[in-house]
């Protein structure tokens, strides 16, 4: 069993399901949320909840994982699908992007039109 920490980059900390408890819910792979940083609570994920796929491809191993992960959205996201008890869910979670010096920073947001009333 795999423990993944990503709390800088994702917000999450995961560890791989042994095969017995993936096959009682009916996932062929995934991930238990195990510790949920700031990104995490914003996009309303919880402990306990099973990432089994990302932007609609499903997991098959850690390194499908790692490889979403590098490969976000232009708005900075990737959308998560969770297993929550009976429930399968679409949760878009905002990463963060390695800098060259090895820090971190946020992808920027696209410019949006925002409609203002005085």
């Amino acid at each position: 069993m795999v423990t993944l920490e990503s709390q800088d980059r994702v917000g999450l900390s995961l560890r791989e399901l042994p095969e017995a408890t993936l096959k009682s819910i009916g996932l062929g792979y995934g991930l238990a949320v195990i510790r949920i940083g700031k990104a995490g609570e914003l996009a309303g994920l919880r402990m306990g909840d099973v990432v089994y796929g990302v932007n609609q491809t499903k997991l098959r191993n850690l390194q499908d994982f790692s490889k979403a992960l590098s490969q976000p959205q232009e708005n900075g996201r990737v959308n998560l699908q969770v297993r929550r008890g009976r429930t399968d869910l679409q949760v878009p979670i905002e990463i963060r992007v390695l800098r060259p010096d090895g820090g971190m920073y946020k992808v920027p947001r696209p410019a949006r039109d925002t409609l203002l009333r005085t």
